[in-house]
């Protein structure tokens, strides 16, 4: 009797790390698929920012040509007339005008797609905190069970680790004033501390 049980508790136990083996294997697939995917979009994301940002730097070389063309008709006819009134760039501003509108529509198209990326970048960091999270209160399970943390501590951590899931945009919001020479270090442990 006495080894029956001692086989069928190590088959359990054997069996339970099995289901572990196969949960977390499933776990880091998803993951991995999920990063993948992200980068994958990232890259042609950036791919688009580039082509855009190449098309800018042209729009602006083709404007800038058309300004030195204005600018070198004005000073002719100024010294040509002395007179500042008069001056006929009509046909420049109707080439100019196309290439001002694709210029506004690009940098349009550029806010839109750093947004986007931005938004999936936020998306990948709060996917990666929730794993976290998991990770943490199954350890913080098992250490509740084996008796080594008591329910107050168990309680205390689980809240502390939500705290910062559900303020997860706030504090990345804090973070990034600080990067931009918003706020001072010593703002950015004060604004951390009530988020955390």
């Amino acid at each position: 009797m006495f080894i029956n049980t001692k086989v069928n508790y190590m088959g359990g136990i054997r069996m339970g790390f099995f289901n572990n083996l196969k949960i977390t294997t499933k776990s880091i697939s998803e993951t991995t698929t999920n990063a993948v995917s992200t980068v994958v979009s990232a890259s042609k994301e950036n791919a688009k920012i580039y082509n855009i940002k190449t098309q800018l730097t042209s729009i602006n070389s083709e404007l800038d040509a058309a300004y030195r063309q204005i600018g070198e008709k004005f000073v002719k006819h100024a010294l040509k007339t002395n007179e500042m009134q008069g001056f006929y760039v009509e046909n420049i501003l109707k080439l100019i005008a196309p290439k001002l509108e694709n210029k506004n529509q690009l940098n349009a198209e550029l806010i839109e797609i750093e947004k986007t990326l931005k938004d999936q970048v936020i998306l990948q960091e709060k996917a990666q905190l929730e794993n976290e999270f998991k990770h943490q209160k199954e350890n913080l399970d098992k250490a509740k069970a084996m008796g080594v943390i008591s329910d107050d501590e168990y309680n205390s951590k689980n809240e502390q680790y939500s705290r910062r899931i559900d303020n997860f945009e706030s504090i990345r919001n804090v973070k990034k004033q600080y990067e931009l020479g918003i706020i001072s270090y010593e703002e950015l442990q004060i604004k951390l501390s009530n988020l955390t």
